[in-house]
């Protein structure tokens, strides 16, 4: 199911729609919340690659600038620009405060995160089984793990971001006054519960894949934004 063709199939399909949802938005707001999609599609994009670098000794070279940009979108623009965007399409001033905290919070998890993530090493495990008959063991080849090598105590800075990162990210939709905002936090909490249950050791990889459906999200909501504006 997780491949490379899957991932670049997912980053078409995303870059599309992220064209079409900024072509939609009318508003500056708007535009640089319709950008979501088009973000996705990059992240997806590097994952293919990574597919491609792992599997082929000739795209090798490609390995660690995959790996590095796959984990910098999925772990540190999401909890920035996730409450970013939103707080610029927010209009009540006090939501809109609340939000702001949310957004510097995000602020604080991207740049703790990109510290952790360009001081120590990040290995791709690939759990490929090619002998292994058709069981639990043999669908574990086809997922992607990442494995950081870091000590104990960052170990424990990193549970703490994750949970900051999920205020971010979950949490800030559902304080918006926009109708179906809330809906952008469901699909994020529901994806995230889906790989933590599902596909435990793979979360990273396989909730940003089944997040990336939220794009489709966020062109319902422009396209309701639009509705309201006429």
């Amino acid at each position: 199911m997780f491949s490379a063709t899957a991932s670049f199939g997912a980053s078409a399909v995303l870059g599309t729609l992220g064209v079409i949802t900024v072509a939609k938005a009318k508003t500056k707001p708007q535009k640089f919340f319709g950008t979501i999609p088009l973000l996705f599609s990059i992240q997806q994009l590097t994952e293919g690659l990574l597919w491609v670098s792992l599997k082929n000794a000739d795209f090798a070279g490609w390995q660690s600038f995959s790996t590095y940009t796959f984990l910098v979108f999925a772990m540190a623009v999401w909890p920035f620009w996730i409450p970013f965007t939103i707080w610029m399409l927010e209009k009540d001033k006090r939501r809109k405060k609340i939000i702001n905290l949310f957004v510097w919070i995000g602020a604080f998890v991207a740049i703790g995160v990109c510290f952790i993530l360009f001081s120590y090493p990040v290995e791709v495990v690939t759990p490929f089984c090619l002998t292994c008959p058709d069981s639990a063991t043999a669908s574990l080849r086809d997922h992607l793990h990442y494995e950081f090598n870091i000590p104990t105590l960052v170990k424990n800075l990193i549970v703490a971001f994750s949970v900051l990162y999920i205020a971010a990210t979950i949490v800030t939709p559902f304080i918006s006054t926009i109708k179906k905002m809330k809906w952008l936090g469901v699909v994020f909490l529901a994806s995230y519960l889906f790989a933590v249950i599902f596909y435990k050791g793979f979360v990273i990889s396989v909730w940003c894949f089944f997040a990336a459906i939220l794009s489709f999200v966020v062109l319902w909501i422009i396209l309701d934004l639009q509705k309201k504006d006429s």
